[in-house]
């Protein structure tokens, strides 16, 4: 009676617990989403241009599974819109694209200049704080664009230190291109778009190219690529310290980086 009794009990609770898994499994086991129901009311065929990112799927449902991303400015022809606000377009076969990832025109991508001529406040504001912060060091500064891009690097006196403006949406500030411990002499050929830099080492004369790399931050440091400068030298000239780091020039900031984004 006693095994009887044991086998009865072990087989009772064996079925507790298979009924215990089910449970957590309904808990937990979100059944798979079906596709949305849709219409589709056709449009004479548009060009249209996707933006950075665009998913694509196969039926207009966001919790379908994407079968391809697509990158900024592709063209698309669209030839329906479906009542949850999808795009029906044709990409060699009927697929659809939720329509917010969609423009109508591209518009080119602004320059680091133009960016700069529309923030010009923030830009003056960003370098004249970092000129207060200089100013115990550096009595002159150079500003000079030296990568190519419209926007004039802010060299300190000593050669040591070369900065430039990061323009990005809330967090444009003034940041640090090059440092150096010891003191070089910068030159820039403006027909070869080289920066160089010449200094002395165990009594030997050094020079150095330069070259902007981005592999680390996104507004890119200077980094000796060469020392076979004699190429460039030719077109270089030396980069004067023609500004005065003082209250009065701090404070007319904005007019001289106007005049320099606008030549």
């Amino acid at each position: 009676m006693n095994i009887r009794f044991q086998r009865g009990r072990n087989c009772y609770l064996r079925k507790i617990i298979l009924l215990a898994a089910v449970f957590i499994a309904a808990m937990f086991c979100k059944p798979p989403a079906t596709a949305f129901a849709f219409n589709v009311t056709p449009i004479n065929m548009v060009e249209m241009y996707t933006t950075s990112g665009t998913p694509v799927y196969a039926v207009p449902d966001v919790f379908s599974p994407v079968v391809i991303y697509l990158d900024r400015f592709v063209n698309v022809r669209v030839y329906g819109i479906t009542d949850n606000g999808f795009f029906q377009v044709d990409l060699n076969g009927t697929f659809y694209i939720p329509g917010p990832y969609m423009v109508s025109q591209i518009s080119e991508a602004k320059t680091e200049k133009q960016k700069a001529l529309e923030n010009l406040g923030d830009f003056a504001e960003a370098y004249r704080i970092l000129l207060e912060q200089m100013a115990s060091y550096s009595e002159n500064f150079a500003l000079i664009d030296v990568t190519g891009d419209g926007i004039p690097e802010l060299f300190d006196a000593s050669g040591k230190e070369i900065y430039t403006y990061y323009n990005e949406p809330d967090n444009e500030r003034a940041v640090m291109m090059y440092y150096s411990e010891y003191p070089v002499t910068f030159y820039y050929s403006k027909k070869d778009n080289v920066l160089l830099g010449k200094y002395t080492w165990n009594k030997n004369e050094i020079w150095e190219v330069y070259a902007k790399d981005v592999s680390l931050l996104p507004w890119g440091q200077f980094k000796c690529i060469s020392t076979a400068a004699s190429s460039f030298k030719g077109n270089a000239t030396s980069i004067s310290r023609e500004y005065k780091n003082d209250a009065e020039t701090r404070a007319d900031l904005y007019n001289i980086l106007k005049k320099i984004l606008e030549l």
